[in-house]
């Protein structure tokens, strides 16, 4: 954020107040703007977030830090810096990037004339409706909603209060939106799902009947897609978050509170349960159910359902300490090689060494006669 400094100065001292902290160091010292450690300017808020990041600070201009309070010994190890200890770091940087430079608040712009707007379609009171945007039959926009330029919502669809669609999303007809929903740009929402039987040497298309159920307080990242069902209902539940770039395939359910990181991919009829966990780039075979709790880690495949409560790793994905140990072992090999092929020498010298023990005790006995 250093190169675009919002116009307000704040003190060391202030942002300490605001915040609840304590000052290490020159009160007086102002920022105008956050930045990270590594691309901060003398005039910009920085952060350490843990010891391990405390090396870092040599390397930095900046000149004013937060710090967790367990690291007060950095303001003596670095006496030309100000610290201002907080318990949470991060949070407290964004906060003060949020008075810095505030987010842009919404305004009632209406609906623009440049918008297309079927006659039988419903919109309530203070939404917005951007230029370009294609609303078709029967839909229903609640309350306060934001729905961004080159938007189309196709016929049917109901969409709660308070939802905001970012620009170039396309919901196909008949999906249905909660209440304070967030679809980033570029989304699509209920396209057929990749159903197809061979008929006669060819790949026949299976029609989809379903929709796409997203519940309240949902968030969907900019370029993600979620098919709609076969029949039934494709459904993401209440207060689960969705990366940018994720694939939810024909008549998942996905629990509440997931989080989802960007590229994952879900085949047809993924369930899980709730606050499930699935790191960037996982991939979830047809039909598997992932348990309340379960945490996927990074480019993991999934082929089976996974209990509950768990971390896993790998491919195929099983209990993060079992394929930590797996992988712990293939690193190993290339010494374990060298060290069979080492007791494979040491084997065949003393297969070498025995074939000659007839012939010495032999030579032994006749010495033992002759004497």
């Amino acid at each position: 954020m250093s190169d675009v400094a919002g116009s307000r100065v704040l003190t060391a001292a202030e942002i300490a107040e605001i915040l609840g902290g304590a000052v290490l160091g020159d009160p007086t010292l102002t920022i105008s703007s956050v930045a990270f450690l590594d691309h901060a300017s003398t005039h910009d808020l920085s952060y350490v977030a843990d010891q391990r990041n405390a090396s870092r600070i040599s390397a930095t201009a900046a000149r004013l830090l937060l710090a967790p309070v367990p690291l007060r010994h950095l303001s003596a190890m670095y006496p030309d810096r100000t610290f201002v200890l907080v318990d949470d770091p991060e949070a407290a940087l964004l906060l003060i990037a949020g008075l810095l430079k505030p987010v842009r608040p919404s305004q009632r712009r209406g609906i623009s004339e440049r918008a297309v707007i079927d006659g039988s379609a419903q919109v309530l009171g203070n939404t917005n409706i951007g230029p370009f945007a294609v609303v078709g039959r029967d839909v229903v926009i609640g309350h306060n909603c934001d729905i961004h330029a080159g938007v189309v919502i196709g016929d049917g669809c109901r969409i709660g209060d308070h939802v905001t669609i970012h620009p170039n999303t396309v919901l196909y007809p008949d999906c249905v939106l909660g209440h304070h929903v967030v679809i980033h740009a570029a989304c699509v929402i209920g396209s057929d799902g990749f159903g197809y039987r061979t008929v006669n040497g060819g790949h026949e298309r299976l029609p989809h009947h379903g929709i796409v159920r997203i519940c309240d307080d949902v968030e969907i990242g900019a370029g993600t897609t979620i098919d709609r069902a076969k029949v039934g209902e494709t459904v993401i539940g209440t207060g689960t978050r969705i990366d940018n770039q994720v694939m939810i395939a024909h008549n998942c359910r996905i629990g509440k509170h997931n989080l989802l990181v960007s590229q994952v991919g879900f085949a047809g009829s993924v369930t899980t349960g709730d606050y499930v966990v699935c790191a960037g780039q996982v991939g979830i075979a047809d039909h598997v159910h992932l348990g309340t709790g379960a945490v996927i880690g990074a480019k993991a495949g999934v082929h089976r359902d996974m209990p509950g409560g768990q971390s896993y790793l790998g491919i195929p994905a099983a209990p993060a300490a079992e394929t930590t140990r797996q992988l712990t072992a293939l690193r190993r090999l290339p010494e374990l090689r060298n060290t069979i092929r080492q007791m494979e020498k040491d084997l065949a010298q003393l297969r070498e060494q025995m074939a000659l023990l007839p012939g010495i005790q032999i030579m032994a006995e006749s010495k033992l006669k002759a004497a």
